[in-house]
């Protein structure tokens, strides 16, 4: 499978010797696979939950136009609309799923992966969502520009005030640099007794945000090294 954006819009190649339903299927669990869960979709969200084929099938649709329908999934935001051009060409809905999942290139890499038969080797990440583009897409929708030089850290910290008064779990979250279902244990600590205070203190916010020794991404990279 290869892809390639033009004009803000993927496009989905089918290569030679591929088939194109397996391709398809392969995006649907790739979708599924690095989807985290929103607001209430924790009561349905498991993180060991693993997309059979037969699942991913009910989201490839028969019509001629949108061939992938995917908005929750078990919980998961996965915002995943596939359309088909032609034959072996299709287009990814980008503004439905940019302004919650950030830029589709690591959905792509993970289809390829499942292609390759590989889609164990790496352990699923969302850092990806919290980073460059993907971070000022998401902002984006929150109302939130990112300033000229503003680093991804220095950018998260800046809206953590304001957006943890809107919604306290995508602000820490967002802090964080990843969803909550891959915080470590000191992660959940730090956060959890932090929330317990209920604050909606601007200074204690920002003291809170600016509190870190580095960005947590960071953090959990070294940590995995």
């Amino acid at each position: 499978m290869r892809h390639e954006k033009i004009d803000g819009v993927s496009h989905v190649y089918i290569e030679e010797g591929e088939d194109e339903h397996q391709v398809l299927r392969a995006i649907v669990k790739a979708s599924f696979m690095l989807a985290q869960p929103v607001g209430m979709g924790w009561i349905n969200f498991s993180k060991e939950h693993q997309m059979t084929d037969d699942v991913a099938d009910r989201f490839i649709t028969k019509c001629d136009h949108i061939v992938i329908e995917m908005d929750y999934v078990g919980g998961r935001q996965c915002k995943t609309y596939l359309q088909k051009i032609e034959d072996g060409h299709f287009t990814l809905l980008n503004r439905t799923y940019e302004r919650d999942r950030g830029l589709p290139e690591p959905l792509f890499e993970k289809a390829n992966e499942i292609l390759k038969g590989k889609e164990g080797e790496k352990p699923v990440s969302t850092s990806d969502m919290y980073k460059g583009d993907s971070l000022t897409l998401r902002l984006k929708e929150y109302g939130f520009t990112r300033r000229e030089g503003e680093s991804d850290w220095e950018f998260r910290q800046r809206i953590f005030p304001d957006l943890y008064q809107k919604s306290p779990d995508q602000a820490m979250e967002f802090l964080m640099g990843a969803s909550a279902t891959e915080w470590n244990d000191l992660d959940k600590m730090l956060c959890l007794n932090f929330m317990t205070e209920k604050t909606k203190d601007q200074s204690r916010l920002k003291w809170f945000a600016e509190g870190f020794a580095a960005d947590p991404i960071v953090m959990r990279e070294r940590c995995r090294a």
